[in-house]
């Protein structure tokens, strides 16, 4: 069909607004990045802060990485992103696979409860936690942080549910009929079936957890123990007004990079997993 004027009009308006929003999130990465390359000096020299580097400084990542207890901050986001996402998707899993599959009483209760504590603004319960955390010794503890990512269950808990609920139960039959424990059928017959959905799940809390600063922030007080979000602030409030900005720059580098490689690497699964979850739902 042939398109009018003004359906082109909207079109091309349409593409400007796309393009224009795409440089708003990329041109930002960009100057971090080449001014990371700088001398402090190069930095702040007349048009610095927008002129490419006349020498490229790799040694800033190098200074970074020893300088700034970098490799500390990383280990921990590595170590808090990973079990956190684990626990998480995994209970969501056996939450949302129970509700969605068995019939008992409380059934409705506890899905109308998962959707209903995910309105409750965060801040509103950040009282009770901090309480609660230094009351039960869990305060400025690894283990008190990937238990708070743990009980995160709200969305994944929704998008699993809906996702088992497509999932067929002939073949969880057919388990039992063979003697299969609710286990075995859950581990051997459900999570198979539900690999793309639990896929789409695990990269987006992931990335959650990833970039999570509150949480850190609030119940973290040991340096050792912060994580990279933590740590970028913990290098400018050291910094003050003897700022180092390349070096910043190229900290702030180091803490984005690892998750524009993971987005990267597994964006054509998260998409694939994600319409397949939907579909089957």
């Amino acid at each position: 069909m042939k398109r009018t004027k003004l359906q082109k009009a909207v079109i091309g308006l349409f593409f400007v607004l796309f393009v224009l929003y795409a440089l708003s999130l990329i041109f930002p990465f960009l100057w971090t990045l080449y001014n990371s390359f700088k001398t402090n000096r190069e930095f702040f020299a007349e048009g610095g802060i927008w002129s490419l580097p006349q020498q490229w400084m790799v040694s800033n990542y190098a200074k970074v990485w020893n300088e700034y207890n970098m490799v500390t901050y990383f280990w921990n986001s590595i170590k808090l992103t990973v079990i956190g996402t684990a626990i998480s998707v995994l209970s969501a899993a056996m939450a949302s696979y129970i509700v969605a599959k068995y019939d008992f009483k409380l059934k409705r209760v506890i899905y109308i409860t998962a959707i209903s504590v995910m309105l409750i603004p965060a801040i509103g319960s950040i009282s009770a936690l901090y309480k609660f955390m230094n009351e039960t010794g869990l305060y400025n503890t690894h283990f008190g942080i990937i238990l708070l990512y743990s009980s995160g269950l709200g969305l994944n808990f929704i998008v699993l549910y809906g996702f088992f609920l497509g999932v067929s139960w002939s073949y969880a039959e057919a388990a039992f009929v063979d003697g299969a424990s609710d286990w075995q059928v859950f581990a051997k017959v459900m999570i198979p079936q539900a690999m793309p959905a639990l896929g789409a799940v695990s990269i987006i809390t992931g990335i959650g957890l990833w970039n999570d600063y509150f949480t850190p922030w609030m119940f973290l007080a040991d340096k050792d123990k912060f994580t990279l979000a933590l740590g970028l602030r913990q290098i400018v409030l050291e910094q003050a007004y003897a700022a180092d900005w390349p070096k910043m720059f190229a900290a702030m580098i180091v803490a984005t990079v690892p998750i524009l490689i993971v987005y990267s690497l597994f964006q054509k699964t998260l998409i694939e997993n994600t319409v397949a979850g939907g579909l089957k739902g």
